[in-house]
């Protein structure tokens, strides 16, 4: 189970007074309250719980103690209360700063005698070859009589983490120098007692500092204001950017042409989507399903990817009796899809369909060697193995002809024969290149699918002349990524060609860049119409250093492959625990895709939990929360409408064959790729290779960059700044600014700058939050007589985060707009109705916004009426 707490209490930061690359900060990790150690912003040490039964089993993970609340009147110091249920213990934790340390103080409460347990401890992880370090780093070393251990960087800092009493064990994991597990104990003895865990900066007169003013009552709602939005209505209405595509589907198929999407008569296309999935497919009321299409155009929406409705733990989903079969398609299931797709289309809202997802194949399907991919059980995951066996791809197919031969009565058409889809997904996030390549392997205990994988690999050997024993090393880089390129290349032809021949005209994915995936990973992604990947962020993104920090754009950066549309059909924050400043992603994605020129942006999710009267929580749903949903329609409006001109320069990154498949390439290797994101247009040229015969390299359209390594921001700058001018950000201040002549918006640390944009002004209270000024006529807003506005900061549910309703924090200050003469200011309530106008100043004109805290709303319309 994954350690979890729902608030940080207090972070430290570790300032060095004589050089600038020191550790810069010790954080308190907000799910477990252990140490997070970052350099240069990027983050070197992290740290989890661990901890076994008797023999290996069952594994005993921390967690938050069921009912425990954070203490608000200890602010030096950060308290955790957690269990072992595995081990019946109970413990708790607090950590506090002292001069150059961070001390952290353990009691435990150890209800049961297992004298054979493994036992439980911590395990840390250490990024050896961080980029943020010149050179790679020594191994760490252990303290004598097992006392802890000790660290030295490449920049002389030193690290030291000390146990007292003495640990019961400690040693490197599976001998990787850069992974310690260090256990409390290991046989658990009834009773009670205490640790001390200490760390230590050293080196460059380092200095722990309190850093508790960073945010202010973290986790104190009571000033906060309840439900601000409408779990069915949009708080503006923006559904007249649909208006030239109702029906959806009138203006032909969507077609890739070079690195865009064009429909068949000739209109471009760009689409802001989201998902919609699992329950929330098949549980939604036909009524709701009305409601909530009618908001999502409302909201800015204009594309809805259906995923999960194939997935073995939704029930029901998509079979008629999935415990028998995966062949057999649900009418009701169906009748619900089709409702979906009818609703959306005449909301001017596309689809994307994903084709497989999470089904688990039966003895039923037809599958051969099915009883060595069940392990004894009654259904069995095909992922990765698809591209091997032949009897799973007929299955696969087989889905596919009946899905996309069915009828929607609702439309008239065929799923296949409907433009409004403008893709299918083949298989969601399934490779072999970084991710299911190793399950072939001798130790994975599956014989029989181990011999066709050597089989394959010796004919691919004789093929191409390369070494059989290195292109059998899945994990290695080189031969092998060569090789289960061409095997995923292999099963999308087979794919490819019979969706084709099944008459679908929509653009075809194969699966996606996702889980950090290599350079390597892409060539036979480019077997597809379009590039499709995934990318979920972190807590403080902002703030990251791009010359040795890659924030969660860079990996969909390193997807765009060049001459290729790219989508990205996933992409939010982490949501355990939920991000606390989520409320700047909306607007950021927004306009790195504009500048970027990507095609296809697709939340994740709207919802997976049902939709209805009673509004429920689910984390992987962001329909009800107002820090996501509520910035929709701001990040909708400036993509949609291109507030963001595409970047001046392009670049293209165009690797020799050895660096691109012999050498780790990515954004966390990257410099190139981390530091044009926010600059220019970057795209990635796929080499061509002898052994990838079909592997076809596109012409430069753009500048050549050869090496991976170099630096786009000039030197001594603490901030990226798009080439346009339009884009900035300063990791020093943790502060993103979009400055264009229909949108300006500030997002992050703003609280007690003064930023001035061309046309607006901002001081604002709120320490962290959101503010977006933008022209709804899509005018210049100094032109501009309706005037949209958006204020956000933390929004957090009830019960440490499992119940709702979200409380919002109140965001306060003072906004000055440059704007025509005439105009008053509405506050929108949460279903979007105008209240009565607020008494603004206008002088010089200007108008003199002032947003104190009486004030509930967190939408305005700057308008005549």
């Amino acid at each position: 189970m994954r350690p979890f707490i729902t608030k940080i209490i207090f972070s430290f930061a570790v300032i060095s007074n004589t050089v600038a690359y020191g550790f810069d900060a010790i954080t308190v990790d907000k799910r477990t309250s252990l140490p997070n150690i970052t350099n240069r912003t990027a983050s070197v040490v992290d740290a989890k719980y661990i901890g076994w039964g008797p023999n290996w089993k069952p594994w005993a993970g921390a967690r938050k103690k069921p009912g425990q609340t954070i203490r608000k009147d200890k602010p030096s110091s950060a308290e955790f209360a957690g269990e072992v249920k595995a081990l019946d213990i109970d413990f708790s934790s607090v950590a506090r700063p002292s001069n150059n340390q961070v001390i952290w103080t353990y009691n435990w409460h150890k209800k049961t005698d297992i004298p054979d347990a493994i036992g439980f401890g911590i395990a840390f992880n250490l990024k050896l070859d961080s980029a943020s370090f010149d050179s790679r780093a020594k191994n760490p070393e252990f303290l004598p009589n097992n006392q802890g251990w000790r660290w030295q960087t490449p920049d002389g800092q030193n690290l030291e983490v000390k146990f007292s009493p003495a640990l019961a064990k400690i040693g490197f994991e599976k001998n990787q120098p850069n992974k310690i597990r260090a256990l409390f104990f290991t046989a658990v003895k009834q009773g009670n007692e205490e640790t001390t865990m200490t760390v230590t900066v050293s080196g460059n007169n380092a200095r722990i500092a309190n850093a508790m003013e960073s945010i202010e009552n973290s986790g104190n709602t009571e000033n906060w204001h309840k439900d601000i939005l409408s779990a069915t209505t949009s708080p503006i209405d923006l559904s007249f950017l649909n208006a030239n595509d109702l029906p959806a589907g009138k203006h032909g198929y969507v077609k890739a042409q070079a690195d865009k999407l064009v429909f068949a008569d000739g209109t471009p296309s760009k689409f802001w989507g989201t998902n919609i999935m699992a329950y929330a497919l098949f549980k939604t009321p036909d009524s709701d399903i009305k409601i909530h299409a009618k908001r999502l155009a409302q909201l800015g929406y204009n594309l809805v990817r259906i995923h999960h409705y194939d997935s073995a733990w939704v029930k029901p989903n998509i079979f008629s009796n999935p415990e028998n079969n995966t062949q057999d398609l649900s009418a009701e299931a169906l009748k619900k899809l089709d409702t979906w797709i009818k609703y959306l289309k005449d909301e001017g809202i596309y689809l994307w369909l994903d084709l497989h997802v999470g089904r688990k194949v039966t003895k039923n399907d037809g599958i051969d060697k099915f009883e060595e991919l069940a392990k004894g059980k009654n259904n069995a995951d095909i992922k990765g193995f698809n591209y091997y066996d032949e009897s799973i791809q007929k299955q696969m197919q087989r889905f596919n002809e009946t899905l996309l031969n069915h009828v929607n009565p609702l439309t008239g058409l065929a799923y296949k024969n409907d433009p409004a889809v403008i893709a299918l997904l083949i298989t969601n996030e399934n490779d072999l290149t970084q991710h299911f390549g190793n399950l072939f392997l001798p130790n994975k205990g599956v014989p029989q699918h181990t011999a066709v994988f050597k089989d394959d690999i010796n004919r691919f050997s004789a093929n191409t002349g390369l070494s059989s024993k290195k292109a059998g090393a899945t994990w290695q880089m080189g031969e092998p990524k060569i090789y289960l390129g061409d095997v995923e290349h292999r099963f999308n032809q087979k794919m490819l060609a019979h969706l084709r021949g099944l008459g679908a005209k929509s653009m075809i994915a194969t699966t996606n860049s996702w889980g950090y995936m290599g350079l390597f990973g892409l060539p036979s992604l480019t077997d597809g119409d379009l590039i499709d990947s995934h990318s979920y962020g972190k807590a403080e993104e902002f703030k990251y250093n791009p010359r040795y920090n890659p924030g969660f754009l860079t990996w969909i950066g390193a997807a765009q492959v060049t001459a290729k549309p790219l989508s990205v059909s996933e992409w939010n924050t982490n949501t355990t625990p939920l991000v606390e400043d989520r409320f700047t992603t909306p607007l950021y994605v927004a306009s790195i895709a504009d500048l970027q020129g990507w095609d296809a942006m697709m939340s994740f999710g709207y919802s997976q939990a049902p939709l209805g009267n009673k509004p429920m929580k689910s984390i992987w749903s962001t329909y009800n929360d107002p820090a996501i949903t509520g910035l929709m329609p701001a990040a909708a409006l400036l993509y949609r409408q291109s507030h963001v001109a595409p970047a001046k320069h392009n670049y293209e990154l165009k690797l020799s064959k050895d660096d691109f498949f012999y050498k780790k390439q990515d954004p966390s290797t990257s410099k190139t790729i981390r530091t044009l994101l926010e600059t220019s247009r970057f795209t990635v040229t796929v080499p061509e290779t002898k052994e990838l015969p079909w592997l076809k390299s596109n012409n430069p359209m753009a500048s050549v960059i050869t090496d991976a390594n170099k630096d786009f921001i000039p030197e001594g700058q603490n901030f990226v700044q798009s080439d346009t001018g339009e884009l900035k950000r300063d990791w020093n201040k943790g502060i993103h600014t979009i400055d264009t002549a229909k949108s300006q918006v500030v997002s992050g640390w703003i609280g007690g700058e003064k930023i001035n944009l061309r046309d607006v002004s901002f001081e604002i209270d709120a320490k962290q939050a959101v503010v977006a000024v933008q022209s709804l006529e899509n005018k210049p807003l100094k032109e501009s007589k309706t005037i949209f506005i958006t204020l956000m900061a933390r929004s957090e549910t009830a019960n440490g985060g499992k119940k709702l309703p979200f409380f919002s924090e109140p965001v306060v200050g003072e906004i000055t707009v440059s704007a025509p003469i005439g105009l008053k200011l509405f506050p929108l309530d949460s279903s979007g109705k105008k209240q009565e106008p607020i008494k603004v100043n206008y002088a010089k004109g200007k108008y003199h916004i002032k947003i104190d805290n009486k004030n509930d709303a967190y939408w305005f319309l700057l308008s005549v009426s």
